[in-house]
């Protein structure tokens, strides 16, 4: 049953602590009962288990969020339905909408304690992507915005992998992608690579426990991973990222990628001692992915301010 308001429907002369109600009373006051066919005699034996689930469910309907829930103890949070099991009347309980809009936001807000985006990139939308670029690369541009407005948590979608030289527009439409995501409410996090690094190293040498940190990247709804391949990779940094992205990757959950590196040519500087990291990164990274190749002039370059010629 919907939580309706069911406030007024008692009779007004009815008192709880004596008065019992007729069984026709209460189908009329709970039409769920009419719904769940059950006897005159369970209905009686369940009038105390009624006014409770009445009661809480006045509780419901004023509900203005769940930080304001009016419930007590293990009830908060909670909402209740009727159900017949062995052919008496019982109480199911389960989790609210408010209590589970609570839970995202407060995901959410541990998630972004872990990203690292300037007011600058909050402003990086598809409207002010570069024309050119656009129109150079309409499949990559069109997949970004697919991906920015229709994934949910839990769907089986690809992540992007974007490459190319410097200054053609990468983050910019990693950016994109991230700033529609938040305006629908989808979490994730965005990270530059060699970042990631240097703080789980930090983290390390003030003697916390890192695990955390790689939880969070490994789980948030959707991650975006900047420069991938630009950082000063060792054995410890390849095997955590590795971690991050075989995790992603098993749960399938959408991973977005920048570099100026070809997915297939990922740490290739790196020594032959390293390719049991490298190589599954390397497919796990493909086989996740759209790729997309990125390429032009440098438009920082072609737009810097020049005071002297």
């Amino acid at each position: 049953m919907s939580l309706e308001r069911l406030g007024g429907l008692l009779p007004k002369s009815f008192t709880i602590t004596r008065d019992k109600l007729d069984p026709n009373t209460w189908r009329e006051t709970l039409p769920i009962l009419r719904e769940l066919k059950v006897s005159d005699n369970a209905i009686l034996h369940a009038q105390p288990l009624l006014l409770d689930f009445i009661s809480q469910t006045k509780i419901c309907n004023g509900c203005i969020g769940y930080e304001h829930c009016g419930k007590i103890g293990d009830a908060k949070g909670m909402q209740s339905h009727l159900v017949v099991y062995n052919e008496q009347i019982t109480i199911q309980t389960g989790h609210c909408s408010p209590f589970r809009d609570y839970l995202a936001l407060s995901r959410a807000a541990r998630y972004q304690s872990y990203s690292e985006r300037t007011s600058h990139d909050l402003q990086l939308t598809f409207s002010n992507f570069p024309t050119s670029q656009r129109m150079r690369k309409p499949k990559l541009f069109d997949a970004a915005q697919k991906f920015a407005n229709h994934y949910n948590p839990g769907d089986d979608m690809s992540g992007i992998y974007i490459f190319g030289p410097a200054g053609v527009g990468k983050t910019h439409l990693l950016h994109a992608i991230l700033n529609r995501l938040e305006e629908r409410r989808i979490p994730a996090i965005f990270v530059r690579v060699d970042a990631v690094f240097d703080r789980l190293r930090s983290m390390i040498g003030d003697g916390k426990d890192i695990e955390p940190a790689l939880e969070m990247f490994s789980t948030v709804p959707v991650l975006a991973l900047d420069e991938i391949g630009q950082e000063r990779p060792n054995e410890f940094t390849l095997e955590k990222l590795f971690r991050i992205v075989n995790q992603r990757f098993s749960a399938k959950l959408p991973t977005l990628y920048t570099s100026n590196f070809a997915p297939p040519n990922l740490y290739d500087r790196m020594p032959q001692s390293m390719v049991n990291f490298i190589d599954p990164l390397k497919s796990r990274v493909i086989g996740g992915s759209l790729v997309g190749y990125l390429d032009g002039g440098d438009y920082r370059i072609a737009n810097a301010e020049i005071l002297d010629v």
